[in-house]
């Protein structure tokens, strides 16, 4: 069978004394990196200009250890930058020869031993030794730390930073030199009925894996919803397994009769030693001349792994004193542990038979509950269950279950277990079966989890007090904590298996597929030369550039979501740039493809529910998203004084294609009224709000009435059509189903029912709105951002985050800012008055007249349309990152709604 081939890199070390000679024109010196049989990796000298892709060079001489390696075509695969250089990956374009001398390089290297200029070798008087061995003191540790950071030239400052005393931890850790800090995350609530645990419990998770705790949390809120959890350990044993080596099978099988023969006297002699293990069994079992003995106990609230030795080995020496009166019953060999107790791995004989506490837990999912929390049906969830048992069959699994192993690792971390113990803990039998009624039936059991609430880590500080969130601190709690555990279990398997039965596990790790290397943009790109060639808006030609620390303003909802899934550059990086004119603060916005922010909204969307993401997908590149890297750059580039009068200064933007690189370059918004104020708006008064309104209305007059020239830009590659809109509607109906589902508590019936009469007639609707004129339009104009400048004439807009901009009504922008800053009016004359200012200001600026019933009209149908399609879309985010005004803002388009005729519980 062909297994394939990867290529080994080798890597290139000082003893090869490697040099590389690079011919294009001039001979330049370059520094081999590492090499393969098809490959090999070369560091380009600072300030060298680099090549492109797929350059071919003739002529390469490479020299290891004295002998000379011609290489010829050698073409250029890749350019990556590590640590601050630039590294080239050549690979051979086809020439024989070549790839005969990197086999032989690869050779010399992987096989040929080098010869050392020096041989080291360490003895007891020259080997580095730790100091302060032994010594639990806050001099110790600090004797410690400059001793490592003197060896390795590691800093270690955070490491460092520790507020456990060495003292109490003599017997937790060895030659302390600090600690190490994980997140720990709340998961939960899950209701629990067991028969030590009982009630709401709430999980800490110390985990640094994304996503680990709202999956855990999303499998809880399904699991109380349906009635809870049942919860019972079944029974605890911890093992430890001496080897006693006799001269002959007889003298092994007489041995192995005698000792169990004695196990009264052993238990006597164990409890000498231990007021918490108590031996329960002994078995001896004989393989040939030896006999492994089975010292099997209960050790109440502590793992008892430590214990257990300690017992074992003082009642074998009781067995090797006794032994001693029968003549020719000789121990050749005594080992306390011959690796027969499985301690800390996963084996079949602990599966069956338990290591630690054995523990089940148990519930029944509801069709409705799978569809409303899981986003799947009951039969889906065990049609993907049964499709998990043929792989793990397969496999060769000990035991079956998703991914137990994430929430044994992230609990043990936080509640001061053993962590090594996560191997044999993490060992589980997830069980789904659909009954006759069409529910879920669902088992976790957990043949050996290990842990303790006494004794150990539980003792540390930090680990106690989320023992106490649990209840679980001190004596008379294993059993309950057990419990909990395997509850939390159940809910992550039930929680993933669902994401992967309803697809959103692959979607919610789409990525952007590209088939080329991308040197995306660096921050240290940033510098003087890039802000020169940017600034190309302004007569700013920067000298000089210093990255400034700043608390970012203003900054969009999808930069912000799509820089968590993206690994490159993305968000907002203040600078202070040097120039003849002096010191200018810039901003330098980086924004991400439109590809990028669809898929993270996609992932989103998944998440959420099935039949939400498949629509959701269907009409990816129609929401207003596409193109959105390119829209704002265009937008903010406008120079009629209409737009920059209300907007940050724009120095000047970049669209690198190759780079991936869309920037654009504005000032830094500094002392403004009112900048982000989206969460609490009681600070936005009437003047405020004038000035905001007369501001964006200056702004749409710049389009007012030219649909057809603004659809003909380039950049505007989406807009809402009435015929769009329409075919939409099953995605507009999942939203609000969505909102229904997740908000309750302020998204009622009767609000879901409203909202899908006004979603079934959006295509008439929508004509109305696409008969009259329209505009460019911010499409997200609320006070996340906007802001407010002191000038001489009073407050004057500053509107940035243009992303969204697009070919719609200008109501629109006013409903929406309505809706973010209103208080919940009681009635028509506030908003009236904004409407007023609205449109005349408009007409002002504009040059046209404009009808004010149809005006008005125009505003009632822009809110129905952020009803229907950007509140929604705000909801699905607000399921995954916490948005205070969100539910503020819901209430009040609501309110105005039905001040305009449409009928809202």
């Amino acid at each position: 069978m062909n297994m394939g081939t990867l290529a080994t890199r080798t890597a290139f070390q000082q003893c090869h004394d490697a040099r590389c000679l690079l011919t294009c024109g001039s001979n330049l010196s370059i520094t081999p990196i590492d090499v393969s049989k098809g490959h090999l990796c070369v560091a380009m000298p600072g300030g060298q200009e680099l090549p492109s892709l797929g350059t071919v060079y003739d002529e390469l001489e490479l020299q290891v250890q004295g002998r000379s390696y011609p290489l010829k075509r050698m073409r250029v695969r890749q350019i990556r930058e590590v640590k601050g250089q630039a590294h080239l990956v050549l690979a051979c374009d086809g020439c024989a020869d070549t790839e005969e001398q990197l086999w032989q390089l690869s050779y010399q290297l992987r096989v040929v031993e080098p010869t050392p200029s020096s041989e080291i070798s360490y003895d007891e008087f020259t080997l580095p030794k730790v100091p302060a061995r032994g010594l639990y003191s806050e001099e110790a540790r600090q004797e410690r730390l400059a001793f490592v950071r003197e060896e390795t030239g590691a800093n270690l400052s955070e490491v460092a930073c520790t507020r456990l005393e060495p003292r109490k931890l003599v017997s937790n850790i060895e030659a302390l030199i600090g600690s190490v800090e994980i997140p720990v995350g709340l998961a939960g609530p899950l209701h629990i009925k067991g028969r030590h645990a009982g009630g709401l419990y709430y999980a800490p998770m110390a985990t640094s894996e994304g996503a680990l705790v709202a999956s855990a949390t999303r499998g809880a809120t399904a699991l109380s919803r349906a009635g809870g959890v049942q919860a019972r350990v079944l029974g605890q044993r911890m093992m430890r397994v001496p080897l006693f080596c006799f001269d002959g099978m007889q003298q092994a099988m007489f041995f192995a009769d005698w000792v169990q023969d004695h196990y009264s006297e052993l238990a006597s002699e164990v409890r000498k030693y231990s007021n918490f293990a108590q031996l329960v069994e002994v078995q001896a079992q004989v393989m040939g001349r030896n006999v492994h003995v089975h010292f099997i106990y209960e050790t109440g609230d502590a793992a008892g792994q430590n214990m257990t030795t300690t017992c074992t080995w003082q009642a074998c020496q009781w067995i090797l004193r006794q032994i001693q009166r029968f003549d020719g019953l000789k121990v050749r060999n005594f080992m306390v542990e011959a690796n027969l107790s499985n301690d800390k791995k996963v084996t079949y004989q602990t599966f069956l038979k338990g290591r630690g506490v054995r523990v089940m837990a148990e519930a029944r999912l509801s069709d409705e509950i799978c569809q409303k929390v899981l986003k799947v049906s009951a039969a889906q969830l065990v049609s993907a269950y049964q499709n998990f048992v043929t792989g793990s069959l397969a496999a060769g699994m000990v035991g079956l279950n998703i991914n137990v192993a994430n929430v044994v690792a992230a609990m043990f971390t936080a509640l001061g277990q053993d962590i090594a113990c996560v191997h044999e803990s993490a060992l589980g039998q997830l069980h789904i079966e659909l009954t006759a009624e069409g529910d879920a039936y669902c088992t976790m059991t957990l043949p050996s989890l290990v842990i303790g609430t006494v004794g150990g880590g539980t003792n540390l500080p930090q680990q106690r007090e989320c023992l106490e969130v649990l209840d679980c601190a001190g004596p008379g709690k294993a059993h309950k904590l057990a419990e909990i555990i395997a509850g939390f279990c159940l809910a992550l398997d039930i929680s993933t298996l669902s994401a992967i039965a309803a697809d959103q596990f692959a979607r919610a790790h789409e990525r952007l597929g590209r088939n080329r290397p991308v040197n995306y943009l660096k921050l240290g790109d940033l510098n003087a030369e890039f802000f020169r060639e940017a600034c190309q808006l302004s007569d700013l030609r920067p000298l000089a550039a210093e990255a400034i620390k700043f608390e970012s303003k203003g900054s969009s909802i999808i930069t912000e979501l799509t820089s968590h899934k993206v690994n490159k550059l993305l968000g907002h990086f203040p600078f202070k740039l040097d120039t003849q004119q002096g010191e200018v603060a810039v901003m330098a916005k980086v924004k991400p493809l439109d590809d990028e922010a669809i898929i993270m909204l996609s992932s989103m969307a998944a998440m959420c529910d099935a039949r939400l993401a498949q629509s959701f997908t269907q009409f990816r590149n129609e929401l207003g998203f596409k193109g959105c890297h390119v829209r704002e750059l265009a937008v903010m580039s406008q120079q009629d004084p209409r737009f920059t009068r209300n907007a940050p200064k724009v120095y000047g933007v970049v669209a690198d294609a190759e780079r991936e690189a869309y920037v654009i370059v504005e000032e830094l918004l500094q002392g403004l009224t009112l900048m982000d104020s989206a969460d609490d708006t009681s600070g936005w008064q009437r003047e405020h709000l004038e000035a905001a309104i007369t501001g964006i209305a200056e702004v749409h007059s710049i389009w007012y009435g030219r649909e057809d020239e603004l659809k003909a830009q380039d950049w505007l590659v989406d807009y809402p059509t009435a015929a769009g809109m329409s075919a939409k509607t099953r995605l507009w109906e999942l939203l609000g189903a969505h909102a229904r589902e997740e908000f309750p508590e302020w998204f009622s019936e009767d609000d879901l029912n409203v909202f899908r009469s006004i979603v079934a007639g959006v295509g008439d609707w929508w004509a109305d709105i696409e008969a009259m004129p329209r505009t460019l339009i911010h499409n997200d104009f609320n006070p996340r951002n906007i802001a407010l400048r002191e000038s001489a004439a009073g407050l004057r807009l500053c509107a940035y985050d243009w992303e969204l901009a697009t070919l719609h009504l200008p109501q629109h922008d006013l409903a929406e800012l309505l809706c973010f800053t209103l208080q919940t009016p009681e009635d028509n004359r506030e908003v009236e008055y904004y409407l007023e200012l609205h449109r005349k200001t408009l007409e002002q600026h504009s040059g046209q007249a404009i009808d004010p019933e149809q005006w008005r009209y125009g505003y009632k149908l822009a809110l129905r349309d952020l009803l229907i399609n950007r509140l929604p879309m705000y909801l699905m985010a607000h399921t995954f990152r916490h948005y205070p005004f969100m539910e503020r803002v819901y209430r009040t388009s609501r309110r105005l709604l039905e001040l305009e005729g449409v009928r809202l519980s």
